[in-house]
């Protein structure tokens, strides 16, 4: 039987990775439904290669560009969620961005089997999903590289020897970049990652590195360990994934090269590896493997990911909704490179520590609040260029 798959995001990077995957064996996986944000160009083409039995499109009134005969066409969270409460069994959610919660506990409450791309959802609503995925014994597998990597180490080892887990970072493409040259950054040079080929948002965080804040905040609730036990290194070759600091001081190193295709295929092969023809990794190649902590200095997004998960669960959403409207503000060219996480620490300030948000109302209430500050403090820092 050929397992029904959902692709949330099913035009992004993940997303075409994910579809690779099942193009790859198609006699194990059947595409039951797509859905995306705006591309219906591709999603178009994505209908008539998988025949799936619905899409979804996020924009009600970009629906009627979906031209491939013979599909259901649903719009927004809603039709997303309708989806998931269908028969499929495996639901990828590699939305990008806060869209991605609701329909990740949609999934969790409807014990689908999750392949989780969105940490959005964890860093939003980690205390929530832990607690459903106790109520009903769901199954959550990430899909990340580097969340991947650290919970194919951890699945097999003792929490008790664990010391600490160290999550990579390629660096971004402005790792020896001067604090004046950061200044200066512009939208195509941001995007051109050094290692990595993703999506507009993602490849943002990953310049600011405020994508491994998030993986700090989303491996805070994933593995359930103390924000002292989580650390980052920058490792450029980014052919290390993740790194296991046992109690005896040894070390547990996942390697593989950097293609989201592999730890896509773990999840959506229940946790199995099985032989794949994508990117196989030639030791015999790799001349050096380096690693160094990042400059905390010119990217502070680390610290303030910390900083954060001190402060409470509304400090971990508001860290991610004003990164979220700071990198629009950016890609609208409202604000400067080197803004986007003076805009974060602003909202950040207005943020009353200590707080638990353990309702999905409570965090949607939060996020929107969030919002709204986080615009005027870019009202106000345009207004500051002036």
């Amino acid at each position: 039987m050929r397992k029904k798959v959902l692709i949330l995001g099913s035009t992004g990077s993940i997303g075409t990775a994910t579809l690779e995957v099942i193009a790859n064996d198609p006699a194990s996986f059947e595409v039951c439904g797509l859905a995306c944000r705006n591309n219906i160009e591709l999603l178009n083409k994505q209908i008539l290669h998988f025949k799936p039995r619905w899409v979804c499109v996020f924009d009600e009134h970009q629906a009627g560009a979906v031209t491939a005969p013979g599909v259901r066409v649903l719009t927004g969270i809603e039709g997303m969620k309708e989806m998931i409460r269908s028969d499929v069994e495996i639901v990828v959610n590699a939305l990008p961005g806060s869209i991605g919660l609701e329909p990740t506990i949609e999934a969790l409450l409807c014990r689908k089997t999750l392949a989780l791309a969105n940490k959005e959802s964890l860093v939003m609503a980690g205390r929530i999903i832990r607690r459903i995925l106790a109520e009903t014994g769901g199954r959550l597998t990430p899909v990340d590289s580097e969340h991947s990597a650290l919970y194919q180490l951890l699945k097999d080892i003792d929490g008790k020897e664990v010391r600490s887990i160290i999550i990579t970072a390629s660096g971004g493409p402005f790792r020896r970049h001067t604090r004046r040259a950061l200044e200066r950054v512009e939208l195509s040079e941001a995007m051109n990652h050094p290692t990595w080929r993703m999506g507009q948002k993602i490849t943002l965080d990953s310049a600011t590195l405020m994508n491994k804040g998030l993986e700090i905040i989303e491996a805070r609730w994933l593995f359930d360990l103390e924000p002292e036990r989580i650390r980052t290194l920058v490792h450029p070759e980014s052919i290390v994934h993740g790194i296991v600091e046992l109690s005896d001081n040894s070390l547990l190193a996942y390697m593989a090269s950097p293609d989201m295709k592999i730890p896509i295929a773990y999840a959506l092969n229940g946790e199995r590896r099985l032989d794949l023809p994508f990117s196989p990794l030639g030791l015999e190649g790799i001349t050096k493997l380096t690693f160094h902590p990042p400059d905390l200095k010119r990217f502070p997004s680390i610290r303030l990911a910390y900083e954060a998960l001190a402060a409470g669960d509304s400090a971990c959403i508001a860290y991610n909704v004003s990164n979220e409207v700071a990198v629009q503000a950016f890609i609208d060219g409202r604000i400067r490179f080197t803004d986007i996480p003076r805009v974060v620490v602003a909202t950040l300030a207005e943020i009353t520590a200590g707080s638990v948000v353990d309702t999905l109302e409570g965090v949607l209430e939060t996020a929107s609040w969030t919002r709204s500050i986080a615009m005027t403090k870019i009202t106000d820092t345009g207004r500051k260029r002036l």
